[in-house]
């Protein structure tokens, strides 16, 4: 079981503001070094691995180098009780790139979905994950994540049960342990069905096994109407012992620290600066079982461009309770 921070000790730790210095970590280093050279080196070293360069790739790239700079733009922030002033420095609000608007976008995501999303019940964690046979077909076309959505949720509706309606948020991620292009979702699954009269009939049990085959044959089938595999791949990846489909259920969770950090980890961005290191030119990266992984500074910032999303596109959808709609008309139904 993870470990669990309170939010409200976390806040009470932050006595001032301290301006965070990008420009001193090792991934400022290798983005300001190499953002020339890798649009000048793509089409031969790296389009066959990872399709064409993205322009929100590029602009991404730019705009981390502009993050956290005072040089770059700032706020002057003014207090009237004590007149003390201070300088904030903008940030790039961008995804996949930069470390620090990832963990504020993950802590405002974690807020919005506790305080407005989440019915105060039990909920579940949960993961779909995909085998890597079919994984590079994500890397070239992001609109194929549609794919995954309409299959977890497809496999949620048909195997939770037809007495109410499921809840779910499910996010899309794209980053495994090694910053390797693992694409997956994780999202958090009210322990119950809803009846109509709004209230919850907890789940007795969940047939992981009909989900997660439900899930395989639907991700299967959209691919195969797509001609992206033909019916030799199905039956070869259907033939395995394990397929590399699997699905994932947490025990249930109920307090607010537990739901504030599944929020926050299923929005997590791709990179830790933690784990990141630089020496004689190589680049670290460690993962949890204790390995390093190794890369030259243009192939490590290749592997983090596959993370990005388009500059418009969705990782996170609400379903069933926990739609746009629904919650739209429970609103309406509220006293004014």
């Amino acid at each position: 079981m993870w470990s669990i921070r309170s939010w409200e000790k976390a806040r009470k730790e932050v006595k001032h503001y301290k301006r965070r210095e990008p420009e001193k970590t090792a991934l400022y280093r290798i983005v300001s070094q190499y953002r020339e050279e890798l649009p000048v080196i793509w089409e031969d070293r790296f389009q066959p691995t990872y399709g064409v360069l993205r322009k929100e790739v590029t602009e991404a790239l730019n705009e981390y180098l502009n993050c956290g700079l005072l040089s770059h733009g700032a706020a002057r922030a003014y207090c009237d009780t004590c007149k003390h002033s201070m300088l904030i420095a903008f940030s790039c609000k961008k995804r996949g790139i930069c470390p620090s608007c990832s963990a504020k976008r993950a802590v405002v995501f974690a807020e919005h979905l506790y305080d407005s999303v989440l019915e105060k019940v039990e909920h579940r964690h949960v993961v779909f994950s995909l085998p890597k046979r079919i994984r590079a077909y994500f890397r070239y076309d992001r609109n194929l994540n549609n794919i995954l959505f309409n299959a977890a949720w497809g496999s949620l509706s048909e195997c939770l049960g037809e007495e109410g309606a499921a809840a779910a948020v499910l996010t899309l991620q794209t980053a495994g342990e090694a910053l390797n292009f693992n694409p997956h979702l994780h999202g958090a699954v009210a322990n119950g069905l809803y009846l109509p009269d709004g209230t919850l009939k907890p789940f007795e049990n969940i047939n992981v096994a009909a989900i997660t085959e439900s899930f395989q044959n639907r991700v299967l089938s959209a691919l195969h109407k797509k001609e992206l595999i033909d019916d030799g791949t199905v039956e070869r990846i259907l033939s395995q012992e394990y397929s590399g489909f699997s699905v994932w259920f947490g025990e249930p969770f109920q307090d607010p620290d537990s739901a504030r950090f599944v929020a926050r980890y299923i929005e997590r961005g791709p990179i830790s600066l933690e784990k990141l290191s630089i020496e004689d030119d190589i680049i670290s990266y460690a993962t949890k079982d204790g390995k390093t992984h190794e890369f030259d500074a243009l192939e490590f910032l290749a592997l983090l461009t596959c993370h990005l999303p388009k500059k418009y596109e969705s990782i996170t959808r609400y379903y069933g309770h926990y739609s746009c709609r629904s919650r739209g008309k429970r609103a309406k139904l509220q006293p004014a």
